[in-house]
């Protein structure tokens, strides 16, 4: 799932050596003939299926490097065709106490890629005559009660993330709210998909497990994958890992730990497969929903699902989102994508469907926000090079998140309203922080963000701001220093009572993790997002006005609040 732990953090990690293993290719019905395109797909199959060719080396070399560089225990990849499963990859480790290899057939949690999975299952309903898309959620599920001064949210609005409901994990206290019309904005949702398999249940009688094995990973051959994440499965996972600090900023290579093992049926991130697995998947997609026994989805269906309903750039540039899926045009060509992110699983699938290549990549640790991305973004390209007879492309150069280009306009003297300093040297593309006379190399979290490695910075990143282009003023947590070529105002009204609302804030779900509100230039801010107040302690996180997140304080006690309730769900403030 995505956008709902609070885990956004990563430490330093201790794993520098990690092993490979590869799999054995495994073959699959020819699909391919019938599509456009399909004998560059055959092609590529034949020249990128051998276990020493040049594309699949090329793959294995770049993606050792890559654990090596993100600090990642291990790592599985599965690459498809029209045709089937060009191979099931596996790299690192299983365990890091035992050193134990991982293998292809361990399941990992694919987080958020489920969402396409039932939304076909629903598109499925929908070539059944079961379902309209168009017709309000309320009319399938009316015990569903949504306080909304807008019309009503559609089974298509949930399907698109345009609901205007909050990115909610579960469903909290009914009634739900919505901040905007349904289809004007997109706004993900988790809480939206867990709404779409309740309708699933609904309409197909069955419990989400059966709807999912029975509809989907059967016709398949998704035999290995399992449609909820439960304790049955445990035996079958690979030991995964999380963030030792969930209250703090992280850096690459921060200290992990193992994470607990889940319960989830929820449908907005509940299942778990294997690198083949998912091939097969990926293969039904570049077929455009058929399958060696028939059409798991019309075409008209297909169509549907990888229409854009509304753009989605967090999905790359000129992404929009369809009804369970991503899609983007990359140079004429059609990509479908999805990311998941689990409490200590991570994932990225990329499609395309013109050039007839698939990649599914998945690690057993969450590392904050990273994503394998480049990992399967580097084998596409890779099997499209193959499958057109072209060079295969350089890999990918490794970022040195130390180097800082342009580290000068950082450079600096920036000074608190208070009048405490904070000294900011550069040395080449090196930026440090000059701290009680002890230089501390920057290392770059994002553009403009910093993590200082010094007990005194540990909680916050060092997070610059501009205005015109120029570096200007600089903030960490709460604290607030301009530099000398700020020209703002250097003192803030505060409301008096929002200096209760300040401190760190605690949820015991795994999901949820720790939270630290501040107080800077006069506004809140949670976990580096502005809090905009809305008036009896409620306020919505967000700039924009359709944001449909909220955060409410509660509790007076002693000259702060006990509790924040963040989109329904209850965090308690810790003196920590």
């Amino acid at each position: 799932m995505e956008g709902i732990s609070r885990r956004n953090f990563m430490g330093w990690t201790a794993w520098t050596a990690v092993g490979l293993g590869v799999a054995p290719v495994l073959g699959a019905q020819d699909l391919g003939a019938q599509e456009p395109g399909a004998a560059k797909a055959a092609q590529v199959s034949d020249a990128a299926a051998g276990e020493t060719s040049p594309a699949l080396r090329a793959i294995d070399a770049f993606v050792q490097r890559h654990i090596r560089e993100q600090g990642i225990p291990g790592l599985t990849l599965g690459l498809a065709d029209r045709k089937g499963v060009i191979a099931a990859r596996s790299y690192g480790q299983y365990d890091v106490k035992t050193g134990a290899a991982l293998r292809p057939q361990d399941l990992f949690e694919i987080g958020s890629i489920t969402k396409s999975f039932v939304g076909i299952a629903l598109l499925q309903l929908r070539d059944e005559g079961k379902l309209d898309l168009d017709r309000p959620i309320r009319e399938y599920l009316p015990w569903l009660r949504v306080e909304s001064a807008y019309a009503p949210i559609k089974v298509r609005h949930l399907l698109s993330h345009t609901s205007g409901l909050p990115n909610a994990l579960s469903l909290p206290a009914i009634p739900l709210w919505t901040a905007h019309a349904p289809g004007e904005h997109f706004h993900y949702c988790n809480q939206g998909y867990q709404i779409l398999g309740l309708l699933l249940e609904t309409l197909d009688r069955r419990p989400l497990r059966e709807v999912l094995r029975t509809r989907i990973l059967q016709p398949l051959g998704m035999s290995a994958s399992e449609p909820v994440i439960s304790p049955d499965i445990r035996p079958r996972l690979p030991v995964s890992y999380w963030p030792l600090y969930d209250d703090r900023p992280f850096q690459r290579h921060g200290p992990l730990v193992e994470a607990p093992h889940l319960v989830m049926d929820n449908a907005a991130g509940c299942i778990a497969s294997t690198p083949a697995d998912m091939a097969l998947y990926m293969r039904m997609l570049l077929n455009r929903g058929r399958t060696p026994q028939g059409r798991l989805l019309s075409e008209e269906s297909f169509a549907l699902f990888t229409s854009p309903a509304i753009p989605s750039p967090g999905f790359g540039e000129g992404a929009g989102y369809g009804l369970g899926i991503a899609v983007q045009p990359v140079e004429g060509r059609t990509l479908l994508r999805h990311t998941g992110g689990m409490v200590s699983f991570s994932s990225a699938m990329h499609v395309d469907l013109d050039a007839g290549f698939g990649a599914f990549a998945s690690i057993n640790a969450s590392l904050a926000g990273y994503r394998p991305n480049a990992v399967a973004a580097y084998a596409l390209a890779v099997l499209r090079a193959a499958g057109e007879g072209r060079p295969l492309p350089p890999a990918p150069e490794f970022d040195d998140p130390f180097r800082v280009p342009k580290a000068a306009e950082y450079a600096g003297t920036y000074t608190s309203p208070e009048g405490r300093k904070l000294r900011i040297v550069a040395e080449g593309e090196l930026l440090k922080l000059i701290h009680e006379g002890e230089e501390v190399v920057l290392e770059r979290l994002a553009p403009d963000s910093f993590w200082v490695s010094h007990p005194a910075f540990a909680l916050f990143p060092l997070t610059f701001d501009r205005d015109k282009d120029a570096v200007v003023e600089v903030s960490h947590g709460g604290d607030w220093y301009a530099g000398e070529r700020y020209g703002g105002p250097r003192t803030f009204e505060t409301p008096p009572e929002w200096r209760a609302y300040a401190g760190h804030y605690h949820n015991g779900d795994p999901w949820q993790g720790s939270l630290r509100v501040v107080l800077s230039k006069g506004r809140l801010w949670l976990d580096g997002g502005p809090l905009v107040p809305l008036g009896a302690g409620l306020f919505r996180l967000g700039e924009e006005e359709h944001a449909p997140d909220r955060v409410r304080f509660e509790d007076l006690v002693n000259g702060g609040t006990r509790r924040a309730i963040v989109n329904g769900s209850e965090f308690r403030r810790v003196e920590t």
